[in-house]
């Protein structure tokens, strides 16, 4: 891919997700790191370690630590103890918590349905499914170290 077309598409990328943030309305109450660190707990397939959402958002370990003081307070995660290492903690969303990260995820994808439904022909919605399946496979890109390609290990 051209510098440019890279460049293009990164813009667009970038774009989208700002439209949809603007689109999104506020969760009353809670700040935006709040609400992200609320969205990796839910995405976590089992109970996380705030260590785990600080390295995925790219957070230090006291702005974690503030959110998930203030997501404590309202109900929307607890803290578990770690059945093997007591010192450690594990975050898992509350009922309440599983509740609004629905009615968030809602009301997110709510403009986006609208924006297809209203502009994209089928043709495109196919085309942007399919581009969907691209984006998601360099999203899981992982290339090996050039240590090891060099040294021709797989």
């Amino acid at each position: 891919m051209k510098d440019e077309d890279l460049h293009r598409l990164l813009g667009q990328l970038r774009a989208l997700q700002r439209r949809q943030r603007r689109e999104r309305p506020p969760v009353e109450g809670l700040s935006q790191s709040a609400v992200r660190v609320l969205g990796v707990v839910a995405r976590s397939e089992s109970a996380i370690q705030p260590t785990k959402i600080g390295r995925e958002l790219i957070m230090t370990s006291s702005n974690v630590a503030s959110a998930l003081s203030a997501l404590t307070k309202r109900g929307l995660v607890e803290r578990i103890a770690d059945k093997v290492d007591t010192r450690r903690v594990n975050i898992t969303l509350t009922p309440a918590g599983k509740r609004l990260v629905a009615e968030d995820r809602a009301s997110r994808d709510d403009w986006l349905t609208h924006a297809i439904h209203d502009l994209l022909t089928q043709e495109e919605e196919s085309v942007l499914i399919a581009g969907g399946f691209i984006l998601e496979r360099l999203a899981d890109y992982h290339p090996e170290p050039p240590h090891t390609r060099a040294m021709g290990y797989k």
